[in-house]
């Protein structure tokens, strides 16, 4: 995958999610995340990363269904209620992503992998890969979306 620049991207980016997109990356530069495009197999993927030291914190990616969001929650636990308040069609999408073997058995997963994400959503606990959280950009989920990358950039 090869270095685009940003304007490519958003020119890929279904008009009714410009102004979504377009006000999430105004507040993440202005809170010093950076942001890499890179060519993918379906448009491009999208990565800001925050913080000292520099982690992602989330990726936009296109699917036939449309732009969606990998989410990386490392501070999930201390949002809980922010996630129980998420609507149910958001909590399916947690509770169905995939289980992170790292964290049950760390000999079954790439060495490498930082691991995925602890935390309790209506009462249950969620042990969810870390690429595995994904979900579609619409009005529905926007606000939601927008408020979980607030909450990870000042953690």
């Amino acid at each position: 995958m090869s270095k685009i620049p940003f304007g490519d991207f958003i020119a890929a980016v279904d008009i009714t999610h410009l102004d979504f997109v377009n006000s999430l990356h105004g507040y993440l530069t202005e809170k010093g995340c950076k942001v890499e495009v890179k060519e993918a197999a379906n448009g491009y993927v999208t990565s800001y990363s925050c913080g000292k030291p520099k982690r992602t914190i989330f990726n936009y990616v296109f699917r036939k269904s449309g732009l969606m969001m990998r989410l990386y929650i490392d501070n999930a636990a201390a949002y809980a209620q922010t996630l129980a308040s998420l609507p149910d069609s958001m909590k399916a999408e947690i509770k169905k992503a995939g289980i992170c073997k790292r964290l049950i058995d760390p000999a079954k997963c790439n060495s490498r992998c930082k691991g995925g994400f602890d935390f309790l959503l209506d009462g249950e606990q969620q042990q969810i890969c870390r690429f595995a959280l994904m979900f579609l950009v619409n009005d529905e989920t926007k606000p939601h979306l927008k408020d979980i990358i607030e909450k990870e950039v000042n953690g």
